[in-house]
């Protein structure tokens, strides 16, 4: 039996060859803050579900953090979230 993808998550494999960008993380290691200035590329399956798998732990653990498909989107979203 096969179970449905999460919406969320073919959101994530339908941007393969797409540059993400999301908002900062509490993490200010090297690879965090290179994602966060330039965006991340999404190069195959695997790196969609391990970003999309990474979007939900953080989250989970009280610290959001969402990916977007343009800057503009990314701080449409920051300026709500600071309302």
């Amino acid at each position: 039996m096969t179970h449905p993808i999460p919406e969320r998550k073919q959101w994530f494999r339908d941007r393969i060859g797409m540059i993400l960008f999301r908002n900062e993380t509490t993490c200010k290691c090297g690879i965090c803050k290179n994602v966060y200035e330039n965006g991340l590329h999404i190069h195959d399956i695997d790196q969609a579900d391990y970003a999309y798998d990474c979007e939900c732990e953080y989250t989970a653990e009280g610290f959001p953090l969402r990916y977007f498909d343009t800057r503009e989107e990314l701080n449409e979203w920051l300026k709500l979230a600071t309302l």
